[in-house]
């Protein structure tokens, strides 16, 4: 259960979003929306590289997890070095 106030995985949740929104970017499918909401993520010190890859791993793209196409997917989506 939350508590409120306690944001202390509030970096971990912006980051599952910047990876959700790789993901539609890498399938061509991003809209005018994720572009603000991306822009918007690359700008909060708080979302990492560190926390985005973690996102990535962990997030379930239609039902299925990122799995065997790891480094591929790495080195496609190029993350920004900070």
């Amino acid at each position: 259960m939350r508590i409120p106030g306690d944001d202390t995985d509030r970096p971990l949740r912006k980051s599952r979003l910047a990876a959700r929104i790789l993901f539609r970017k890498e399938a061509g499918r991003m809209t005018a929306r994720d572009r603000r909401i991306a822009r918007v993520l690359a700008a909060d010190p708080e979302v990492t590289n560190r926390l985005i890859q973690h996102g990535i791993y962990s997030v379930r793209y239609h039902g299925r997890r990122i799995g065997d196409r790891k480094h591929e997917f790495d080195q496609n989506i190029g993350l920004v070095a900070r």
